[in-house]
């Protein structure tokens, strides 16, 4: 779930890194959402063969540097888990008989929506940034996530030359 010119997942010491702007909504519905390009991703994934259940993500809050413009907000990691289907969905990715992924026949219905200019505080930093579902599609390919019980959050220095979590990057395998 990235801003529209930003890379949206990095992977990094085994562990893909996915930066999102919609991060309250990830975590009030479990649920991290994808467009139809990165579901390659999902099912090859570099170091296990695909995300499985217990696969670990780590999530970047994106506006926390846009608001701070030295340090990343980096939480996790996040477990993938298995995901039940429901009326007006379907698996895009199993494994072993459960769901991994699947898509949202109506993804306008949340949880990731529209606002034109969104105002959050994140660590006593107020950040305003638009979120714009639509222009994704409003991401119909999901996962379910839950915290791992080594979950943290971490401020990671920026580093203006060579930022592993920012695009401009040289050294960075790219998805």
């Amino acid at each position: 779930m990235p801003f529209p010119s930003e890379a949206s997942v990095i992977n990094h010491n085994g562990h893909d890194y996915w930066r999102t702007w919609f991060f309250d909504e990830c975590e009030s519905s479990g649920l991290f959402g994808i467009t139809e390009k990165h579901l390659p991703l999902l099912k090859a994934h570099v170091t296990q063969g695909g995300y499985r259940l217990g696969t670990e993500i780590f999530l970047e809050d994106a506006p926390y540097f846009k608001g701070s413009g030295t340090h990343h907000l980096v939480c996790g990691p996040y477990k993938i888990c298995k995901s039940n289907l429901s009326d007006g969905t379907s698996s895009v990715h199993g494994i072993d008989g459960n769901v991994i992924v699947y898509k949202e026949n109506k993804p306008e219905n949340g949880p990731w929506f529209d606002c034109s200019r969104r105002t959050r505080t994140i660590k006593d930093i107020k950040v305003s940034f638009p979120q714009l579902a639509s222009e994704f599609n409003f991401f119909p390919y999901r996962f379910k996530i839950e915290k791992s019980k080594t979950y943290k959050q971490q401020l990671v220095k920026h580093q203006e030359r060579e930022c592993w979590l920012c695009k401009h990057i040289r050294h960075r395998r790219h998805y």
